[in-house]
């Protein structure tokens, strides 16, 4: 049964609305599976399934809904691209039959497979390539499925290739960063700690020779060996600290800062101490408490890797308008006439982080000095 113009707009609105829900979606499979449901629910359908081509032109993955699990497990395979699949797979139009099996391409069924009758297939497109394709069957209460249902679809599959290509961006996205993190982690790891280590195997081969001609050089280049050991340790922790992300928590911003201080004091083994109101502002909004606590982070970060800090001060306070942290660290300090070549990429971090909501943050340190940040953010939030 055709629809009235009302009804057709009514839900081309409701597509449109569910639509732009799609795009958001950054998970591919959780993603085909809800184009599969809307799918189902535009066009009344007991069954849908949606096809997703590799880059070579193969069904990918083909996620279906309407059957249970027990009901996919019985049926003898899965689709492998023949038959009306195939035949949708190599052209740019819609495929819309009353019955399966009067198809010429039709090659039936695997065993086990449920009873399907009426088809409507729609290609997902981008330009001249073909990303999948979507699948109905099983109309409700109809024979066939009809031209509204067509079009409705073929409306999905539009906002169904810029989900999917989204997706596919952010997928490849994660990939790039975790195969430059390794990388980077791995010259670190190599320029350091290996390096290190390696010395310090280097310098217990020279003891086993030391050891019937001087017991005393032995006893002090193993002490050595040792300390530098220890030294390892300290710097593997720091890189540890450096590298684990963490996140502020349900607690607040009081509680996260006091698990950075916990984990900061087990793997550099400094003295942190921290002072807070009594009562932290619980109305400071989120963003503004979670730019104070990536700073402590960072801060601690570079205590920790590059300052050699053995005492860290961690400070919180309030006025009227503003929250306002100030961390300072006994370390080795820098010239800040060089900052940009030591600790400019933190910084940045940290000054993007504030400005986000409208704070600021101040750096200041001297060699051998130590080093102080300084950073506010306002209370409120800005309308």
């Amino acid at each position: 049964m055709l629809l009235t113009r009302e009804q057709l707009q009514e839900r081309l609105i409701a597509l449109h609305q569910a639509s732009l829900e799609l795009v958001k979606d950054v998970s591919l499979d959780h993603l085909l599976e809800r184009i599969a449901n809307t799918a189902c629910e535009q066009s009344d359908a007991n069954y849908a399934a949606l096809g997703v081509l590799s880059e070579d032109g193969n069904l990918e993955k083909f996620i279906t809904v309407g059957m249970a699990r027990d009901e996919i497990k019985r049926i003898a395979h899965p689709p492998v691209g023949k038959g009306l699949i195939g035949e949708l797979m190599n052209t740019e139009v819609p495929l819309r039959i009353p019955r399966i099996s009067d198809h010429p391409n039709s090659v039936g069924f695997p065993a086990n497979h449920p009873v399907m009758i009426p088809f409507l297939g729609v290609p997902v497109r981008t330009g001249d390539k073909q990303l999948g394709q979507i699948y109905l069957t099983k109309k409700e209460n109809e024979p066939e499925f009809t031209a509204d249902d067509e079009k409705l679809i073929q409306v999905l599959a539009a906002y169904a290739a810029a989900a999917i290509q989204n997706a596919r961006l952010h997928e490849n996205a994660r990939r790039l960063a975790i195969l430059e993190e390794r990388n980077r982690i791995g010259m670190d790891l190599h320029d350091g700690v290996i390096q290190s280590i390696y010395g310090l195997g280097l310098s217990l081969e020279n003891v086993l020779l030391s050891l019937n001609e001087d017991s005393v050089e032995a006893k002090q280049r193993v002490q050595s060996a040792i300390d530098g050991l220890n030294q390892v340790i300290h710097d593997l922790r720091s890189y540890i600290l450096d590298l684990k992300p963490r996140q502020m928590g349900s607690d607040g911003l009081i509680g996260g800062i006091k698990r950075l201080v916990s984990e900061f004091k087990a793997n550099t083994f400094a003295e942190v101490s921290l002072v807070s109101p009594q009562k932290w502002m619980n109305d400071l909004p989120e963003p503004h408490s979670l730019a104070l606590f990536h700073i402590c982070q960072e801060a601690l970060a570079n205590a920790a890797k590059h300052a050699k800090a053995k005492n860290v001060q961690i400070s919180l306070w309030k006025t009227k308008d503003r929250a306002l942290m100030e961390i300072h660290d006994d370390g080795i300090g820098f010239d800040m006439e060089r900052i940009n070549a030591s600790i400019g990429h933190g910084l940045a971090n940290m000054q993007t982080r504030v400005q986000t909501v409208g704070g600021d943050v101040e750096i200041s340190s001297h060699v051998n000095e130590g080093t102080t940040v300084f950073a506010w953010v306002p209370r409120h939030a800005r309308a």
